[in-house]
């Protein structure tokens, strides 16, 4: 029996009931998790956001899977060998792990896969990491038995692994039935611990536990590790409205939110709510599009980052909980190496002078942002900001899957943006710079970034690719293509029957392993 998710700002307003209907099965066996929109995609790597990744990461696997300590560990691969040029790569299959159509995982489907994900026709959003375009060229996938994946490639490829880990581009292992006869796909059929049920775009998405799931020992261990899970069925719910989820998780009808606002932690905590502070390396920036003409000057982005003053933006809105950051690395990692002292400081007087060398004449720059409360809390901050500075703009507020649309296509001057946690720089970098004729989400297209992004994907030490991320970063706090403003705690709420859970720097929901009590 499906849930009536009723949502309407009087609710918002007034705490009303967000649940009209009963659960899916009895109270402990469901865990309802709010989430601020449906997801983008069920079609693993294909028009994803962060909600597809949550959803998906439930319900199909990778070879491997980046661990808590963020290195790379197996997943459905066992191990893996490499030639010592790093072109060839033997992935050796775990046995005894089947698809949730009940079909045994072979090396015969991973070769499908990864012949569907390098399908132009499959629109796979990473095909680039792969077929040459970012990165050495993968030029063959093969069966060399049923349990071992041969992959080879044109050229060196250290970072092959990493690649595959990657949380917002893993290229996740699906069972053949999840598309048609003629390829078109139907839903995800994976190997995880949770199988696609059913969904109600704008209500909400059913997942439903795999009886047949074939666990790794040991414990929880990032998207890798045990996956065992223990509660029947979680229900992402749709509710678009801050205050209605944090009303409707007081209320006893919402298990868990995400996205808490600090103004909120007090009054969670005094009804014995958990709430879990978890810091990641997701990102919230200022996206500068570099091909629109008031921005197409490095000396205007350069005005605009001068104008913002990233200390006292992140006092206001985090009270302490947001970290300063315009960098894509982050503070506190082995790469960072003062990675914010490259980057323009604030400076009003600066962003004037540089404004007029640019040519600028006061007309407004628009600012793109998602309708989500905290999204335009920032841009009305920015906005402020800049016009301090003698910079006007104007706020473009739209739902999230315009934004989405609008950033796939690069339609857009100045854009609020957030990254989910990229648990290694090469993959931030790889998704910031390119060529934006062939990928509008691009957001630097220059030929020194595309030469240092090339030199470092060949490298696999650890010190030598810290230098050339140092250059990259250097350069980028020159150019500007991108602004960043701060590094997003991963947020959590949970209702107090709700136990077991536990945050991890890759900021993706993990809800094997976590436990609920009837009420």
């Amino acid at each position: 029996m499906g849930l009536n998710l009723r949502y309407s700002l009087a609710s918002a307003l007034a705490g009303l009931s967000v649940i009209a209907a009963p659960a899916l099965a009895a109270d402990a066996d469901t865990l309802r998790v709010a989430v601020h929109a449906d997801v983008a995609s069920l079609n693993p790597g294909i028009n994803r956001d962060a909600n597809s990744d949550v959803v998906l990461s439930h319900v199909v696997e990778g070879l491997v899977a980046f661990g808590d300590d963020l290195s790379v560990k197996p997943m459905l691969a066992e191990r893996w060998t490499v030639n010592d040029d790093s072109t060839v790569y033997d992935f050796h299959l775990r046995s005894g792990v089947a698809f949730h159509d009940g079909k045994p995982l072979t090396a015969d489907d991973v070769v499908w896969n990864f012949q569907r994900y390098l399908d132009p026709a499959t629109a796979f959003q990473c095909v680039g990491r792969y077929n040459g375009q970012i990165g050495p060229k993968l030029t063959k996938i093969e069966a060399v038995d049923a349990a071992t994946v041969r992959f080879t490639f044109d050229a060196s490829a250290p970072n092959f692994p990493t690649t595959l880990a990657t949380i917002q581009c893993t290229p996740w292992i699906i069972g053949k039935s999840s598309v048609d006869a003629q390829g078109a796909f139907i839903k995800p059929v994976g190997t995880g611990p949770y199988a696609f049920g059913s969904m109600q775009p704008g209500r909400y998405l059913d997942l439903v536990r795999y009886a047949g799931y074939a666990a790794l020992p040991g414990n929880r261990d990032g998207l890798a590790g045990n996956k065992t899970a223990s509660i029947e069925n979680i229900r992402f719910m749709t509710v678009p409205d801050a205050s209605t989820r944090s009303n409707g998780l007081q209320a006893g009808e919402i298990d868990v939110i995400d996205e808490v606002e600090p103004t909120l932690f007090d009054s969670l905590k005094a009804n014995k709510i958990t709430v879990n502070i978890q810091p990641t390396p997701a990102w919230m920036t200022l996206q500068l599009q570099t091909e629109a003409p008031a921005l197409s000057d490095p000396r205007m982005r350069q005005a605009i980052a001068h104008a913002i003053d990233l200390k006292q933006l992140s006092e206001a809105l985090g009270n302490g909980l947001y970290k300063p950051n315009p960098s894509v690395l982050s503070e506190g990692t082995y790469y960072y190496d003062n990675a914010a002292a490259a980057w323009p400081a604030y400076d009003p007087q600066a962003a004037r002078k540089l404004a007029a060398e640019a040519g600028y004449k006061g007309e407004a720059i628009s600012i793109l942002v998602a309708n989500r409360q905290n999204r335009v809390q920032v841009a009305t901050i920015v906005q402020a900001m800049l016009l301090s500075a003698g910079i006007n703009s104007r706020l473009d507020v739209r739902d999230w899957a315009t934004q989405l649309d609008q950033y796939r296509s690069g339609k857009y001057e100045l854009a609020i943006f957030a990254y989910s946690a990229r648990l290694d720089p090469l993959l931030s970098f790889q998704s910031l710079i390119g060529d934006k004729k062939a990928e509008p989400t691009r957001m630097w297209d220059e030929k020194t970034a595309a030469a240092l992004l090339e030199k470092v994907e060949a490298l696999s030490e650890p010190a030598d690719r810290k230098a050339v991320f140092s250059e990259l970063n250097a350069e980028m706090g020159k150019q500007v293509p991108i602004l960043g403003l701060y590094n997003i705690p991963s947020v959590t709420a949970l209702a107090p029957a709700v136990e077991g859970y536990l945050g991890w720097q890759g900021g993706t929901h993990r809800f094997w392993g976590v436990s609920k009590t009837a009420n």
